[in-house]
């Protein structure tokens, strides 16, 4: 009994010690937010509440439109690389299971580092005047995510029973009334976690916006090296511009959480 006790007590122990370690930044960051400058300098855990990084963002640096920019970005981005990735996924998960070549292509796009291709994505967005704008973000983070959920939906697609599309196909299904009446329903979830993933990355993109945009599709992430200048770095700005860039995403992930943990979890128990 004292040995299972002292267990409990050590794993208990353990876990909190993680959970302080994820959670610290986070915490740190919120502190930041309702902080003076002189008290996050000073790293002080008691301080007295102030609103004065949100008066900033809010009033002066009028950050809420740097936050549309980002929703009016990202919200398309994920639903355009889905909603293209969902019957590419499709077809090499049921339609051509051998084609190897074009998969280890994809991977190979998804590999290439972002800075490795800012510079000609600058050039030619300059030579067609399309910087800063919207649509070439949504453009470039969609080309740059695809890769990624096709081969996370491929995933999701394959556990699938084949048995299901044969037995549609027999009953008088086409290819298209299989993929969207019978697959689609059976990975809901893998459709949610696969745009829970893309909306994250295109919400918290920095380089491309950082070389693409310059005052008015620029995004909430991209904002926040604004309260860093000659005359001093604005503490309280940035904790509050980053607690307010990271609670819509938590909001959404919690919000899907039921759905994310189906699709992340789908094929982990065969019958």
């Amino acid at each position: 009994m004292q040995s299972s006790r002292r267990r409990r007590i050590l794993v208990t122990l353990l876990w909190i010690a993680v959970a302080f370690v994820y959670l610290f930044p986070y915490t740190w960051m919120v502190m930041t937010a309702f902080r003076l400058p002189i008290d996050t300098l000073s790293m002080r855990f008691v301080f007295t509440p102030t609103l004065d990084g949100f008066r900033e963002i809010l009033v002066n640096a009028n950050f809420l439109r740097y936050v549309g920019n980002s929703i009016l970005t990202a919200v398309p981005t994920t639903l355009l690389v889905v909603a293209i990735a969902a019957p590419a996924a499709y077809a090499l998960a049921h339609l051509d299971r051998r084609n190897r070549t074009f998969l280890g292509a994809v991977l190979i796009v998804r590999m290439v580092p972002g800075i490795a291709i800012v510079v000609p994505l600058y050039l030619v967005a300059s030579g067609l005047g399309l910087l800063d704008q919207r649509p070439t973000l949504i453009f470039v983070y969609s080309a740059f995510n695809l890769p990624f959920a096709i081969w996370l939906l491929r995933g999701f697609l394959r556990e699938v029973p084949v048995e299901l599309r044969e037995a549609a196909i027999i009953d008088g299904c086409s290819e298209l009334q299989v993929f969207t009446k019978v697959v689609l329903p059976l990975v809901t979830g893998g459709l949610v976690a696969t745009g829970v993933f893309v909306f994250i990355a295109a919400w918290n993109e920095f380089l491309f916006a950082l070389a693409l945009t310059q005052s008015r599709a620029a995004t909430a992430p991209l904002a926040i090296t604004g309260f860093r200048n000659e005359y001093g770095t604005q503490w309280g700005a940035i904790g509050a511009a980053a607690l307010m860039i990271s609670t819509p995403v938590v909001i959404f992930a919690v919000a899907m959480q039921r759905y994310l943990v189906r699709g992340l979890t789908m094929g982990a128990v065969k019958g």
